[in-house]
């Protein structure tokens, strides 16, 4: 019972947070927003004037004596109409001007974070979801920036003014219309539960159908190859209609709240014309604000039916605040520690390893048991070892994606966690074996390695990684763009892209991680010559399995279940009995590789 008792509290707590972090996030944009709140206010004065007006003249009319008084009440009633006009741009351009600058710093601060928290984070996010956050969730939140928090004020203060002016016409109908006010306002929080439950189904639900729709687009090839796209199909029609049928019943209980409010605002113009004309019987009101209050009484709840319209979708915008809140909330792996300093000169680039273990999580199985290794500077070092051997997780953790459980990485005899994650990653550069490359021109993808680089280091740089070649034979040279993830190149020219990268960055420490795996004979031999004859004097460590690319090496790692087996050059490795043997033994035909 007591659980019970504190979810809903907790949801409650959460919501009122919600609430008051996208008002902060308004407050530099204070003036522009003071600016919405006057608009909007202006905006109903003039309705509700400019229809008062109007019902005053036709009462002054049936009496005969609107002759007298038209010029003056024509005068106000124009004057009302173009206020109403003007604030109605004022209250859109102003308040979409604020909402729109706040969505852009949210989406600014979120790619920040998402930065800051990768890759952890990535690994357990569809690409689909992060999408469907970084701009979906932000988008979403308008809704309460544009059309809810300034329209709140403005009902405040309109439903007050009237409240006023009833209670002047009569002390009765400011009552009734108390009572009314209440039940209208009163309804989104009747459904508020539902609501926020079906909020965050229909935010899920998006974010797993965008999820399966973008993985099918990105794996297109294999869909096809596999003959597997109708299965997939299904499945991706599958993920809508999920998504429909939360959309749906999100949909229907929208209805239901708006058909009670206009049944709330319907209700009082009946009963406020009924009592509105016994009060003309009796003589307690003049005849003439009898049709001034029959009209106000079906505009006076405006301000209110706007702001529960757009609170109707508050169960979607506290689902996506929620879900952004996540994000922010969301702690990353590694942090510069407080004693983090410069390296205390220019990097040599030796590596040690000291009985590091590692897990990615607890409940997990440990991925590296105390593994410990050395490289020297300007040596090149190969990780071997079968799949889930480690290989990969020592460069993640030496490119401190994540800190070791216990143990420590050092380069230059300085634990990395003293030094500061920017330092680090200017210290040394990754190759991997899927290089991504953006969709600008292939100068631009190279130039990532120095931002700061002449178009001539550049063009070296490309000659370098045996590039220039196939660059200059592209429709435009150098200035084609690569397409996204680079498809527009084949895969050894991607990779001899990025091997530009690493040549122009010229970082002491280069990583290849399976950098030549999935080559071709020829693309391989050019990577290799440009690592040979670029790189030779920096200190190289590359995750292997193609038996050529092992041989280059001038150390063999040989790792097996997170442990360190063997360790020494291929030739004497190659010779003795153990798992490197067997391991080359089991995956290449080593009839000339043995003797």
């Amino acid at each position: 019972m007591k659980n019970e008792k504190q979810a809903p509290d907790a949801a409650r707590g959460q919501r009122l947070r919600n609430v008051l972090r996208l008002i902060a996030s308004m407050k530099p944009y204070s003036p522009e927003m003071a600016a919405t709140i006057l608009s909007t206010f202006l905006k109903h004065v003039g309705n509700i004037a400019s229809a008062g007006l109007v019902a005053y003249m036709a009462a002054l009319a049936m009496e005969g004596r609107l002759r007298e008084r038209f010029g003056l009440l024509f005068g106000w009633l124009c004057v009302c109409l173009i206020v109403k006009a003007l604030m109605y741009y004022g209250e859109m351009w102003f308040g979409h001007d604020v909402a729109y600058r706040v969505l852009k710093d949210f989406r600014v601060k979120l790619y920040d974070k998402v930065e800051e928290i990768s890759p952890a984070f990535l690994l357990e996010k569809h690409s689909g979801q992060i999408g469907a956050t970084l701009m979906g969730d932000v988008e979403i939140l308008e809704w309460f920036l544009a059309h809810t928090f300034g329209s709140t004020v403005v009902a405040v203060l309109i439903t007050l003014l009237l409240l006023g002016a009833l209670g002047w016409i009569h002390g009765a109908l400011s009552l009734l219309m108390l009572v009314f006010a209440v039940f209208v306002s009163a309804t989104p929080f009747i459904f508020q539960k539902r609501a926020d439950a079906q909020g965050r189904e229909v935010r899920e639900k998006l974010a797993h159908a965008n999820g399966v729709t973008i993985e099918g687009i990105h794996g297109l090839r294999d869909l096809l190859t596999l003959n597997h796209l109708e299965r997939y199909k299904e499945k991706n029609r599958e993920a809508m209609q999920d998504l429909y049928r939360s959309q749906i019943g999100y949909s229907r209980r929208q209805g239901v709240e708006t058909m009670l409010m206009q049944f709330c605002v319907g209700s009082f113009t009946v009963i406020v014309m009924g009592l509105a004309a016994v009060f003309v019987s009796r003589g307690r009101i003049p005849f003439s604000v009898y049709p001034v209050v029959v009209m106000l009484s079906a505009l006076l709840f405006s301000p209110l039916i706007e702001v529960c319209g757009a609170a109707r979708n508050l169960g979607l915008v506290f689902a996506a605040a929620n879900r952004l809140q996540a994000v922010f909330d969301t702690q990353p792996a590694v942090q510069d520690e407080e004693s983090a300093g410069d390296a205390g000169g220019p990097i040599q680039g030796s590596i040690e390893f000291e009985r590091v273990s590692f897990r990615y999580r607890p409940e997990l199985a440990p991925v590296l048991q105390e593994v410990s290794f050395g490289v020297k500077r300007g040596e090149t070092v190969a990780l071997v070892g079968p799949s889930g051997a480690g290989k990969s997780t020592c460069v993640n953790l030496l490119l401190r994606y994540w800190d070791p459980q216990s143990g420590s990485i050092r380069l230059d005899g300085l634990d990395i966690r003293r030094i500061p994650l920017k330092s680090l990653h200017d210290m040394g550069c990754a190759v991997l074996q899927e290089v991504y490359l953006f969709n600008i021109s292939v100068r631009e993808n190279i130039r990532l390695g120095s931002v700061d680089a002449d178009d001539a280091a550049v063009i070296a740089a490309a000659k370098a990684a045996y590039a220039h070649e196939f660059i200059l034979a592209l429709p435009k040279g150098s200035d084609t763009v690569t397409g996204e993830r680079g498809i527009r190149l084949s895969g050894g020219q991607r990779q001899r892209v990025a091997i530009a990268r690493a040549i122009l960055k010229n970082a002491p420490v280069l990583i290849l991680d399976e950098a030549v795996a999935n080559l071709d004979t020829e693309s391989e031999r050019y990577i290799r010559l440009a690592l040979r004859e670029q790189l030779a004097h920096r200190t190289i460590l590359m995750v292997a399995h193609r038996l050529s690319t092992i041989m280059s090496a001038d150390k063999l790692i040989v790792l097996n279940e997170g442990r360190v087996v063997q360790t020494g050059p291929h030739s004497t490795l190659i010779n003795q009995e153990g798992f490197y043997r067997d391991l080359v033994s089991d995956q290449f035909d080593t009839a000339g590789v043995l003797k």
